[in-house]
């Protein structure tokens, strides 16, 4: 069988997906004999956009897979964390060369994950109390299914419809019927939706896909009469046709089928959610999750054998984040500051874990509960107010 153009595990782990300079950079350093101690630092100066207001750390366990057995030692924010630009959310501490060529890789977990994350988690903030499925694995290669489907559901989703992506966290995949179904059955709504009440096994929701024809009240109708009380929802894949979801809500509680909820699906995204939110259940969300926009993360070296040392525009130094009810302060890895949590702790020590990994719906939980207590000024969809970074080398 020829294979598919992905990097295996295996080249990932031993670094062979990797730019060009960083193997340039090692063949150097052990021509010449040197293999410096250096702490590298992981953090994002500015946000993909000025309505982004805070992100939310994800990949920090895949980096723990790609650095456990290493003689390394790392600190991190917890996986969940909401972060902000200027601070550092990780610090890798070992010698350059056993493990300066998966930079590549570190970034990449860390950047793409930690965008997905974020971009479900502004949808959470914007829908809050609504239901919201993650729908947009189609878009992506295939190969990252699984990551894109942890990162939307800790970020906040409530499910996922990409079998893999949910078979690894624990829950069932979540989906409706798609406009196959009706197509590959003659193009008849009432016969998919008989044949998916009549096939299917009754644990699975009877929501029903209702604009393949682009008659969503006349097949809203049609699903009324073929399930009767055992329809509990209508989904539109076409957000335009909205506007008729009024007249479908007062036929079918005329009909005493008062508990039929509404679902709305297609190009939705944070920006959009408000609007539709008043009308429907819940959402499903495609697109616009999987296409994230990614963090620009940077992994940089801020002391190099025990003395603080940075490349211009970075700052120098081993460091921690400190976290109050109203900002956070990045501070030398030593000082003590006197309010506030620290926010980055050992979770390697020379290749080997110190913490337990915690399970999806246990990260989902904190990126919720620190949402819940983000004032609503930096949460904002657009424009939101910039949580304070303060610097201080004070000890």
């Amino acid at each position: 069988m020829k294979k598919f153009l992905v990097a295996s595990a295996s080249e990932i782990l031993s670094g062979s997906v990797t730019d060009a300079y960083f193997e340039r950079t090692e063949e150097i350093l052990s021509k010449a004999g040197k293999n410096p101690e250096v702490v590298m630092e992981l953090h994002v100066k500015q946000f993909p956009s000025p309505d982004y207001g805070f992100g939310v750390l994800a990949g920090t366990y895949e980096v723990l897979k790609l650095l456990e057995g290493l003689p390394v030692t790392v600190e991190a924010m917890e996986e969940g964390s909401l972060f902000f630009p200027g601070e550092p959310v990780m610090n890798i501490k070992g010698p350059y060369l056993s493990f300066g060529k998966l930079e590549t890789a570190i970034i990449g977990f860390v950047a793409f994950m930690s965008g997905v994350a974020t971009k479900a988690a502004r949808c959470r903030v914007a829908a809050w109390d609504k239901k919201m499925l993650s729908f947009g694995t189609r878009r992506m290669h295939p190969v990252v299914a699984p990551a894109i489907e942890y990162s939307a559901y800790i970020g906040g989703m409530d499910g996922v419809s990409n079998t893999a992506g949910a078979r690894r966290l624990g829950i069932p995949a979540a989906g409706t019927m798609p406009h196959a179904l009706v197509l590959a059955l003659g193009g008849d709504p009432g016969t998919a939706f008989e044949y998916y009440d009549k096939y299917l096994d009754p644990s699975v929701p009877r929501i029903m896909l209702v604009d393949t024809t682009g008659a969503p009240f006349n097949e809203t109708m049609e699903a009324a009469r073929i399930l009767g009380p055992k329809l509990e929802g209508i989904r539109l894949d076409t957000k335009d046709l909205a506007y008729i979801l009024s007249s479908i809500r007062w036929e079918l509680d005329r009909m005493g089928l008062r508990n039929v909820n509404f679902w709305i699906s297609g190009g939705i995204d944070e920006y959009e959610i408000p609007a539709y939110a008043p009308m429907v259940e819940g959402f499903g969300v495609g697109t616009k999750i999987v296409n994230a926009p990614v963090f620009d993360f940077a992994l940089k070296i801020v002391e190099v054998d025990g003395e603080p040392k940075a490349k211009f525009s970075n700052t120098p130094g081993h460091k921690n984040v400190w976290r109050s009810a109203c900002h956070d302060v990045v501070s030398l890895w030593d000082s003590q500051i006197s309010e506030g949590k620290k926010m980055l702790e050992p979770v390697l020590d020379h290749g080997i874990p110190v913490k337990e990994e915690k399970s999806p719906q246990e990260v989902r939980a904190f990126v919720l509960s620190q949402l819940e207590q983000l004032p609503s000024e930096v949460k904002k969809i657009k424009s939101p107010s910039k949580w304070e970074v303060i610097y201080s080398a004070r000890p």
